[in-house]
């Protein structure tokens, strides 16, 4: 538990002196939030007890406070010495675990929150780093054709069927095999919308889903526009909206083996809207 680790104890450490490692604090300095402060004036009374690791090669990492250590920097105030609540002997899987206990009630983005919990050793977490390196991609928040950031959308569908991770690993074949490694292919509500069918119609065949997505106009792209174009007509959500149209797809050219769809509504006629109208 957090606070009554034994290794612990409040400590006079300066700011400057202080590194982070992306494996444990895996969010970014928020510079907005640095600046800020700067403009509203320094106070080192407002700075509180930042949280730090001291490893045994003499180096301190931020568990919880960077922000504030970079406000102490940015203010020219970064060598004095603060009080800094200090633990020490911990692993690099104890450090990511303080990370998110100290970041639990704080709105951490979830890639940060999920690349911590890989750190950390959480199972689910690991599970689903596996599944995607095995169809070539790579949970990250960096830019890149082989990398996703659509986190939540993977828990969700990774926690979707039992055992965890058959629909995950279904759907990033599919995806992968139809379009490659492109950040559409992975864009969150195509790929809750594939999971959402592959769910729901478990006598689809996985090899021709992929042949008609692969030579749909439009790739990945396409199918999320006309998603966005079921949500205007129809209220739904996107996901939904790309659920329908992955189906619409399929469907295509089929005369069994058919999936079920309900579409967006007919347009009205000038009869149909006059009746309306005197209801």
């Amino acid at each position: 538990m957090i606070d009554v680790h034994p290794h612990k104890k409040i400590e006079m450490v300066a700011p400057e002196n202080v590194t982070t490692d992306p494996r444990v604090n895996t969010r970014p300095v928020d510079r907005s939030w640095v600046a800020r402060k700067i403009r509203e004036g320094y106070d080192v009374k407002r700075i509180g007890v930042p949280t730090v690791s001291a490893r045994g090669d003499g180096t301190f990492v931020w568990l919880d406070g960077q922000n504030r250590g970079a406000l102490c920097v940015a203010a020219g105030s970064g060598a004095t010495k603060i009080s800094m609540m200090v633990f020490r002997s911990l692993t690099l899987a104890e450090e990511a675990e303080l990370f998110l206990g100290l970041n639990d009630n704080r709105r951490v983005a979830p890639i940060y929150k999920f690349l911590a919990e890989v750190t950390a050793g959480r199972k689910e977490a690991l599970e689903i780093t596996r599944i995607a390196g095995q169809f070539g991609w790579t949970v990250s928040d960096a830019g890149g054709p082989s990398n996703i950031a659509a986190v939540a959308a993977l828990n969700s569908i990774f926690r979707s069927t039992k055992p965890g991770g058959a629909t995950l690993r279904a759907t990033l074949k599919i995806v992968t095999q139809a379009w490659g490694h492109t950040p559409d292919s992975v864009n969150a509500h195509l790929l809750l919308g594939l999971a959402s069918v592959l769910n729901e119609a478990p006598h689809l065949i996985p090899a021709s889903m992929i042949k008609k997505l692969a030579h749909h106009d439009g790739g990945p792209a396409g199918i999320l526009r006309k998603g966005r174009g079921f949500r205007s007509a129809t209220g739904c959500t996107v996901t939904q909206g790309v659920d329908q149209v992955i189906r619409a797809i399929y469907n295509s050219g089929r005369r069994s083996g058919r999936l079920a769809t309900w579409g967006p509504p007919a347009p009205r006629s000038a009869g149909q809207e006059q009746m309306a109208a005197r209801v």
